[in-house]
């Protein structure tokens, strides 16, 4: 079993304070690709779910597949899967704030960033903590 790491990244830290802000200030504009990063988020999951870690991390940005192999490049694929990432499909909330999204699911929470004309997942497998930032299964600046 793999250890759970935790998010405490600043990147990630940092786009949970922003959409926290945002929200609490009634900012009602939200940037063109919500619709999109929410179907990175689907897809992410639909991949884990079918134990395909390849498709998967293509999903992922650069950080987090770094994270994910640790040194050992090509490994994103094994290590993905073995981690405990919980199974999500529905879609609760998804906010997009300039290049930083964050897509509320079922039973997850995926935070993802703009790489040119498409989304990446940041972080992932994320469980809120209170007051304190959220841990992640994946993780990624």
């Amino acid at each position: 079993m793999v250890p759970r790491r935790s998010c405490t990244r600043a990147p990630v830290v940092g786009a949970a304070v922003v959409l926290g802000v945002l929200a609490l200030t009634g900012c009602t504009s939200l940037n063109p690709g919500t619709e999109e990063a929410t179907t990175t988020a689907q897809e992410f999951h639909s991949a884990v779910a079918a134990g395909d870690g390849a498709t998967a991390c293509n999903l992922l940005a650069p950080s987090a597949v770094e994270e994910l192999e640790d040194g050992a490049p090509g490994a994103c694929a094994d290590e993905l899967l073995q981690l405990v990432i919980p199974g999500a499909s529905e879609v609760t909330e998804s906010k997009a704030y300039g290049t930083n999204a964050q897509v509320l699911m079922d039973q997850d929470t995926v935070f993802l960033t703009r790489s040119g004309d498409t989304w990446k997942v940041t972080a992932a497998g994320c469980t809120r903590q209170g007051e304190r930032p959220y841990d992640c299964e994946v993780e990624g600046n």
